[in-house]
Protein backbone atom coordinates (compact mmCIF):
# COMPACT_ATOMS: atom_id res chain seq x y z
CA UNK A 1 0.00 0.00 0.00
CA UNK A 2 1.13 3.71 -1.17
CA UNK A 3 -0.56 6.69 -2.12
CA UNK A 4 0.29 10.29 -2.11
CA UNK A 5 -3.14 11.97 -0.89
CA UNK A 6 -2.05 15.25 -0.37
CA UNK A 7 -1.10 16.09 -3.99
CA UNK A 8 -2.51 14.83 -7.33
CA UNK A 9 0.13 14.47 -10.30
CA UNK A 10 -0.09 17.24 -12.69
CA UNK A 11 -0.93 20.34 -9.53
CA UNK A 12 0.34 23.19 -10.54
CA UNK A 13 1.60 25.50 -7.29
CA UNK A 14 2.46 28.73 -6.26
CA UNK A 15 3.23 30.87 -2.56
CA UNK A 16 -0.35 29.74 -1.81
CA UNK A 17 0.37 26.44 -1.48
CA UNK A 18 3.70 26.90 0.69
CA UNK A 19 6.55 28.82 1.54
CA UNK A 20 8.34 30.43 -1.25
CA UNK A 21 11.87 31.85 -1.78
CA UNK A 22 13.91 32.92 -4.82
CA UNK A 23 15.22 29.13 -4.87
CA UNK A 24 12.32 27.25 -4.20
CA UNK A 25 8.55 26.40 -3.01
CA UNK A 26 8.63 24.38 0.09
CA UNK A 27 5.62 22.18 -0.05
CA UNK A 28 4.12 19.52 2.70
CA UNK A 29 3.56 15.93 1.12
CA UNK A 30 1.27 13.36 2.28
CA UNK A 31 0.39 10.01 2.24
CA UNK A 32 -0.53 6.65 3.45
CA UNK A 33 1.66 3.09 3.64
CA UNK A 34 1.68 0.07 5.34
CA UNK A 35 2.25 0.59 8.93
CA UNK A 36 6.10 -0.99 8.88
CA UNK A 37 7.48 0.54 5.76
CA UNK A 38 9.96 2.94 5.66
CA UNK A 39 8.98 5.97 3.55
CA UNK A 40 11.32 8.53 1.66
CA UNK A 41 10.05 11.80 -0.84
CA UNK A 42 13.14 12.06 -3.15
CA UNK A 43 15.00 10.76 -0.66
CA UNK A 44 14.23 12.94 2.37
CA UNK A 45 12.77 10.97 4.97
CA UNK A 46 9.51 11.33 6.07
CA UNK A 47 7.91 11.78 9.77
CA UNK A 48 5.61 8.78 10.17
CA UNK A 49 2.25 8.21 12.34
CA UNK A 50 0.56 4.95 11.63
CA UNK A 51 0.00 4.69 8.48
CA UNK A 52 0.09 8.04 7.61
CA UNK A 53 3.57 10.03 6.15
CA UNK A 54 4.33 13.46 6.02
CA UNK A 55 7.65 15.40 4.93
CA UNK A 56 8.44 19.27 3.76
CA UNK A 57 10.34 18.86 0.33
CA UNK A 58 11.40 21.73 -2.09
CA UNK A 59 10.38 22.26 -5.78
CA UNK A 60 13.06 23.90 -7.03
CA UNK A 61 12.62 23.19 -10.70
CA UNK A 62 9.23 24.48 -13.48
CA UNK A 63 8.49 20.63 -13.80
CA UNK A 64 9.48 18.67 -10.56
CA UNK A 65 9.51 14.98 -10.33
CA UNK A 66 8.25 13.72 -6.50
CA UNK A 67 8.73 10.21 -6.38
CA UNK A 68 7.78 8.59 -3.15
CA UNK A 69 9.77 5.17 -1.80
CA UNK A 70 8.72 2.54 0.23
CA UNK A 71 10.46 -0.31 1.49
CA UNK A 72 9.17 -3.10 4.24
CA UNK A 73 9.45 -7.01 4.42
CA UNK A 74 7.25 -7.42 1.23
CA UNK A 75 9.31 -5.53 -1.16
CA UNK A 76 9.69 -1.80 -2.88
CA UNK A 77 6.79 0.41 -3.86
CA UNK A 78 7.26 3.52 -5.31
CA UNK A 79 4.82 6.27 -6.77
CA UNK A 80 5.90 9.19 -9.35
CA UNK A 81 3.96 12.30 -9.70
CA UNK A 82 4.52 16.02 -11.43
CA UNK A 83 3.93 19.09 -9.57
CA UNK A 84 4.79 22.42 -11.38
CA UNK A 85 6.09 25.53 -9.58
CA UNK A 86 4.57 28.66 -10.77
CA UNK A 87 7.45 30.52 -9.51
CA UNK A 88 6.86 34.51 -8.08
CA UNK A 89 2.73 33.81 -8.93
CA UNK A 90 0.86 37.03 -9.03
CA UNK A 91 -3.33 37.52 -9.83
CA UNK A 92 -3.63 37.68 -13.82
CA UNK A 93 -6.34 37.66 -16.44
CA UNK A 94 -6.22 37.10 -20.04
CA UNK A 95 -9.25 37.82 -22.31
CA UNK A 96 -9.79 35.35 -25.38
CA UNK A 97 -12.45 36.11 -28.17
CA UNK A 98 -13.37 33.46 -30.42
CA UNK A 99 -15.39 33.29 -33.66
CA UNK A 100 -13.93 36.33 -35.44
CA UNK A 101 -14.42 36.62 -39.36
CA UNK A 102 -16.94 39.28 -39.65
CA UNK A 103 -14.35 41.96 -38.94
CA UNK A 104 -11.84 40.40 -41.43
CA UNK A 105 -14.75 40.67 -43.99
CA UNK A 106 -15.29 44.13 -43.25
CA UNK A 107 -11.31 45.01 -43.22
CA UNK A 108 -11.41 42.83 -46.71
CA UNK A 109 -14.38 45.28 -48.28
CA UNK A 110 -14.64 48.62 -46.70
CA UNK A 111 -10.73 49.19 -47.26
CA UNK A 112 -10.70 51.31 -43.82
CA UNK A 113 -7.72 54.10 -43.92
CA UNK A 114 -6.87 52.60 -39.72
CA UNK A 115 -8.09 49.06 -38.48
CA UNK A 116 -9.31 50.96 -35.40
CA UNK A 117 -12.15 53.13 -37.88
CA UNK A 118 -13.61 49.37 -37.08
CA UNK A 119 -16.01 50.13 -34.21
CA UNK A 120 -14.93 46.47 -33.01
CA UNK A 121 -11.28 47.11 -33.25
CA UNK A 122 -11.74 50.68 -31.35
CA UNK A 123 -13.60 49.42 -29.01
CA UNK A 124 -10.90 46.51 -28.24
CA UNK A 125 -8.49 49.78 -27.97
CA UNK A 126 -10.45 51.56 -25.56
CA UNK A 127 -10.33 48.98 -22.91
CA UNK A 128 -6.50 48.57 -23.60
CA UNK A 129 -6.19 52.01 -23.15
CA UNK A 130 -8.64 52.33 -20.01
CA UNK A 131 -7.39 49.07 -18.01
CA UNK A 132 -3.97 47.81 -19.74
CA UNK A 133 -6.15 44.71 -21.30
CA UNK A 134 -4.69 42.58 -23.35
CA UNK A 135 -6.76 40.20 -26.38
CA UNK A 136 -6.20 37.36 -27.98
CA UNK A 137 -9.07 36.94 -30.96
CA UNK A 138 -9.17 33.68 -32.16
CA UNK A 139 -10.05 33.74 -35.78
CA UNK A 140 -11.57 31.90 -38.62
CA UNK A 141 -10.33 31.58 -42.37
CA UNK A 142 -14.16 31.89 -43.53
CA UNK A 143 -16.99 33.91 -42.49
CA UNK A 144 -19.57 31.44 -42.78
CA UNK A 145 -22.33 34.06 -42.08
CA UNK A 146 -21.57 36.16 -45.42
CA UNK A 147 -23.25 34.90 -48.52
CA UNK A 148 -20.16 35.55 -50.29
CA UNK A 149 -18.10 33.48 -48.09
CA UNK A 150 -15.28 35.82 -47.70
CA UNK A 151 -12.04 34.57 -46.40
CA UNK A 152 -8.60 35.66 -45.11
CA UNK A 153 -6.91 35.76 -47.92
CA UNK A 154 -9.30 38.94 -49.75
CA UNK A 155 -7.92 40.84 -46.81
CA UNK A 156 -5.36 42.98 -47.75
CA UNK A 157 -1.65 43.52 -46.20
CA UNK A 158 -2.14 47.69 -46.20
CA UNK A 159 -2.90 47.24 -42.26
CA UNK A 160 0.16 44.77 -40.66
CA UNK A 161 2.31 47.75 -39.44
CA UNK A 162 -0.57 49.18 -37.55
CA UNK A 163 -1.43 44.77 -36.10
CA UNK A 164 1.98 44.71 -35.68
CA UNK A 165 2.32 48.11 -33.64
CA UNK A 166 -0.44 46.31 -31.57
CA UNK A 167 1.42 43.17 -31.18
CA UNK A 168 1.67 43.97 -27.45
CA UNK A 169 -1.48 43.90 -26.50
CA UNK A 170 -3.77 42.76 -29.32
CA UNK A 171 -2.73 38.83 -30.63
CA UNK A 172 -4.40 37.12 -33.74
CA UNK A 173 -4.46 33.06 -33.46
CA UNK A 174 -6.31 30.03 -35.38
CA UNK A 175 -9.84 28.99 -33.90
CA UNK A 176 -11.03 26.93 -37.17
CA UNK A 177 -11.60 26.87 -40.74
CA UNK A 178 -15.28 28.39 -40.08
CA UNK A 179 -18.33 28.83 -37.59
CA UNK A 180 -19.94 25.89 -39.12
CA UNK A 181 -20.02 22.75 -38.88
CA UNK A 182 -20.25 22.69 -35.07
CA UNK A 183 -17.12 20.50 -33.36
CA UNK A 184 -15.09 20.67 -36.76
CA UNK A 185 -12.39 18.61 -34.92
CA UNK A 186 -14.17 16.38 -33.11
CA UNK A 187 -13.03 13.28 -34.70
CA UNK A 188 -10.92 14.72 -37.35
CA UNK A 189 -7.48 13.32 -38.98
CA UNK A 190 -3.87 15.42 -38.26
CA UNK A 191 -4.29 15.62 -42.66
CA UNK A 192 -7.39 17.67 -41.89
CA UNK A 193 -6.54 19.99 -39.00
CA UNK A 194 -2.82 20.85 -40.36
CA UNK A 195 -4.35 22.01 -43.55
CA UNK A 196 -7.07 24.23 -41.64
CA UNK A 197 -4.53 25.28 -39.13
CA UNK A 198 -1.37 26.01 -41.41
CA UNK A 199 -3.22 28.05 -44.20
CA UNK A 200 -4.96 29.68 -41.49
CA UNK A 201 -2.44 31.04 -39.61
CA UNK A 202 -0.45 31.35 -42.79
CA UNK A 203 -3.22 34.17 -43.99
CA UNK A 204 -3.14 35.85 -40.72
CA UNK A 205 1.12 36.74 -40.46
CA UNK A 206 0.51 37.99 -44.25
CA UNK A 207 -2.37 40.57 -42.77
CA UNK A 208 -0.37 41.14 -39.56
CA UNK A 209 2.84 40.17 -39.06
CA UNK A 210 4.44 37.29 -37.07
CA UNK A 211 4.69 39.58 -33.54
CA UNK A 212 0.78 39.54 -33.68
CA UNK A 213 -0.02 36.08 -34.39
CA UNK A 214 0.21 33.46 -32.08
CA UNK A 215 -0.42 29.47 -31.21
CA UNK A 216 -3.81 29.43 -30.37
CA UNK A 217 -5.28 28.38 -26.87
CA UNK A 218 -7.92 26.12 -28.06
CA UNK A 219 -9.81 25.22 -31.24
CA UNK A 220 -13.51 26.03 -32.48
CA UNK A 221 -15.43 23.90 -29.87
CA UNK A 222 -12.95 23.03 -27.51
CA UNK A 223 -13.35 19.35 -29.00
CA UNK A 224 -10.00 17.66 -30.05
CA UNK A 225 -9.10 14.06 -29.30
CA UNK A 226 -5.50 13.62 -28.06
CA UNK A 227 -3.91 12.16 -30.93
CA UNK A 228 -3.88 15.85 -32.35
CA UNK A 229 -2.36 17.12 -29.25
CA UNK A 230 1.47 16.32 -30.32
CA UNK A 231 0.53 18.42 -33.90
CA UNK A 232 -0.96 21.36 -32.14
CA UNK A 233 2.65 20.76 -29.95
CA UNK A 234 4.24 20.97 -33.14
CA UNK A 235 3.10 24.23 -33.79
CA UNK A 236 3.90 25.81 -30.57
CA UNK A 237 0.94 25.47 -28.45
CA UNK A 238 1.32 25.45 -24.80
CA UNK A 239 -2.14 25.62 -23.62
CA UNK A 240 -5.40 23.98 -24.06
CA UNK A 241 -8.65 26.49 -22.45
CA UNK A 242 -12.34 25.72 -22.41
CA UNK A 243 -15.20 26.54 -20.43
CA UNK A 244 -16.30 23.24 -20.49
CA UNK A 245 -13.92 20.40 -18.73
CA UNK A 246 -17.05 18.98 -16.93
CA UNK A 247 -19.05 19.21 -19.50
CA UNK A 248 -20.51 15.80 -21.03
CA UNK A 249 -23.75 15.64 -22.27
CA UNK A 250 -26.34 14.01 -24.51
CA UNK A 251 -29.71 14.63 -25.79
CA UNK A 252 -32.67 12.86 -24.85
CA UNK A 253 -36.32 13.83 -26.11
CA UNK A 254 -34.89 17.58 -27.40
CA UNK A 255 -33.29 17.92 -23.76
CA UNK A 256 -29.55 18.27 -22.62
CA UNK A 257 -28.88 15.80 -20.15
CA UNK A 258 -25.83 15.99 -18.38
CA UNK A 259 -23.80 12.86 -17.67
CA UNK A 260 -21.83 12.05 -14.14
CA UNK A 261 -19.03 9.92 -15.59
CA UNK A 262 -16.92 9.29 -18.76
CA UNK A 263 -14.84 11.06 -20.79
CA UNK A 264 -15.66 14.91 -21.04
CA UNK A 265 -17.02 15.89 -24.31
CA UNK A 266 -16.41 19.70 -24.68
CA UNK A 267 -12.93 19.83 -22.53
CA UNK A 268 -10.93 17.71 -25.01
CA UNK A 269 -11.70 14.57 -24.27
CA UNK A 270 -10.39 14.34 -20.85
CA UNK A 271 -11.38 12.01 -17.70
CA UNK A 272 -13.47 12.71 -15.41
CA UNK A 273 -10.42 13.02 -12.43
CA UNK A 274 -8.77 15.69 -14.32
CA UNK A 275 -12.46 17.16 -14.81
CA UNK A 276 -13.42 17.43 -11.69
CA UNK A 277 -9.58 18.69 -10.44
CA UNK A 278 -9.99 21.65 -13.09
CA UNK A 279 -13.62 22.55 -11.78
CA UNK A 280 -12.20 23.80 -8.87
CA UNK A 281 -8.43 24.20 -9.20
CA UNK A 282 -8.73 25.91 -12.74
CA UNK A 283 -5.19 24.68 -13.98
CA UNK A 284 -3.63 21.30 -15.04
CA UNK A 285 -0.56 20.52 -16.48
CA UNK A 286 -0.98 17.27 -18.77
CA UNK A 287 3.13 15.88 -18.41
CA UNK A 288 2.20 13.05 -21.55
CA UNK A 289 1.61 16.20 -24.29
CA UNK A 290 3.77 18.60 -22.10
CA UNK A 291 0.02 20.66 -22.39
CA UNK A 292 -0.93 23.23 -19.93
CA UNK A 293 -4.86 23.08 -19.38
CA UNK A 294 -7.32 26.21 -18.11
CA UNK A 295 -10.59 25.98 -17.73
CA UNK A 296 -12.72 29.76 -17.90
CA UNK A 297 -15.66 29.70 -15.56
CA UNK A 298 -18.14 32.57 -17.27
CA UNK A 299 -18.76 33.58 -21.30
CA UNK A 300 -19.38 37.13 -21.90
CA UNK A 301 -21.99 36.86 -24.37
CA UNK A 302 -24.15 34.43 -22.01
CA UNK A 303 -23.24 36.36 -18.66
CA UNK A 304 -24.78 39.47 -17.88
CA UNK A 305 -22.43 42.21 -16.33
CA UNK A 306 -24.05 41.71 -12.97
CA UNK A 307 -23.46 38.18 -13.48
CA UNK A 308 -19.94 38.58 -14.50
CA UNK A 309 -19.14 40.73 -11.58
CA UNK A 310 -20.67 38.23 -9.14
CA UNK A 311 -18.61 35.56 -10.71
CA UNK A 312 -14.95 36.98 -11.04
CA UNK A 313 -15.23 38.21 -7.31
CA UNK A 314 -16.75 34.65 -6.14
CA UNK A 315 -13.94 33.11 -7.82
CA UNK A 316 -11.51 35.42 -6.48
CA UNK A 317 -12.72 35.01 -2.87
CA UNK A 318 -11.96 31.25 -3.12
CA UNK A 319 -8.19 31.71 -3.75
CA UNK A 320 -7.77 28.48 -5.03
CA UNK A 321 -6.00 30.10 -8.07
CA UNK A 322 -4.07 33.01 -9.56
CA UNK A 323 -5.38 33.14 -12.75
CA UNK A 324 -9.13 34.38 -14.23
CA UNK A 325 -10.11 33.95 -17.92
CA UNK A 326 -12.70 35.77 -20.09
CA UNK A 327 -14.14 33.95 -23.18
CA UNK A 328 -17.04 35.58 -25.43
CA UNK A 329 -16.98 35.38 -28.86
CA UNK A 330 -17.30 38.27 -31.76
CA UNK A 331 -20.18 38.12 -33.45
CA UNK A 332 -22.51 39.31 -30.81
CA UNK A 333 -21.10 42.45 -31.54
CA UNK A 334 -22.72 43.37 -34.67
CA UNK A 335 -25.88 44.61 -35.37
CA UNK A 336 -26.49 42.38 -38.45
CA UNK A 337 -26.30 39.07 -36.17
CA UNK A 338 -29.21 37.59 -35.01
CA UNK A 339 -28.50 37.23 -30.67
CA UNK A 340 -26.75 40.86 -31.53
CA UNK A 341 -26.22 41.87 -27.83
CA UNK A 342 -26.78 46.01 -27.74
CA UNK A 343 -24.68 45.70 -23.99
CA UNK A 344 -21.83 43.68 -25.82
CA UNK A 345 -19.09 46.15 -25.18
CA UNK A 346 -20.44 46.45 -21.20
CA UNK A 347 -20.40 42.83 -20.81
CA UNK A 348 -16.68 42.75 -22.23
CA UNK A 349 -15.80 45.96 -19.99
CA UNK A 350 -16.69 43.95 -16.65
CA UNK A 351 -14.42 41.31 -17.92
CA UNK A 352 -11.45 43.81 -17.78
CA UNK A 353 -12.95 46.28 -15.01
CA UNK A 354 -13.19 43.73 -12.24
CA UNK A 355 -9.91 41.52 -12.59
CA UNK A 356 -8.40 45.07 -13.04
CA UNK A 357 -10.34 46.35 -9.36
CA UNK A 358 -8.80 43.13 -7.63
CA UNK A 359 -5.64 43.49 -8.37
CA UNK A 360 -4.76 41.15 -11.27
CA UNK A 361 -2.55 42.06 -14.21
CA UNK A 362 -3.42 41.69 -17.81
CA UNK A 363 -1.65 39.20 -19.81
CA UNK A 364 -1.53 36.45 -22.53
CA UNK A 365 -1.93 32.63 -21.10
CA UNK A 366 0.27 30.93 -24.18
CA UNK A 367 3.31 33.04 -22.52
CA UNK A 368 4.96 31.10 -19.46
CA UNK A 369 2.92 29.50 -17.59
CA UNK A 370 -0.51 31.38 -17.93
CA UNK A 371 1.17 34.18 -18.41
CA UNK A 372 3.86 34.18 -15.69
CA UNK A 373 6.89 34.12 -17.43
CA UNK A 374 9.17 34.17 -14.33
CA UNK A 375 10.77 30.60 -15.65
CA UNK A 376 11.83 32.55 -19.36
CA UNK A 377 13.79 35.56 -16.73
Amino acid sequence: MLEITSHRNGEILNARHGKENASELLIQLRGIASVQSKVTVNGIETIRHDREFSAEIPLTEKINRVTVHAKDKYGERTQTIVLVWDKASYKRYAVRIDDNSFVFTDLAKNKYNSIFDHFYLDGLKKLHEKYGSKFILKCFYENAHDPEKSNLSQVPECYRDEFDNCSDWLHLAFHAWAEFPDRPYQHCSTERLAHDYDTTTAELRRIAGDRCCTPPTNVHWAMLEPHNFSFMRSRGVKILTSSGFMSNRIIVDGRVENLEQGGCDIGFFYEQDVARHMLEKRCFYDADFDLFLSRSFFCFNIDTPEEIEEKIKAEDAKGESDIIESVGHEQYAYTSYAMYLPDYFKRLETSCRVPAELGYKPVFFQDGIFGNTAWGK
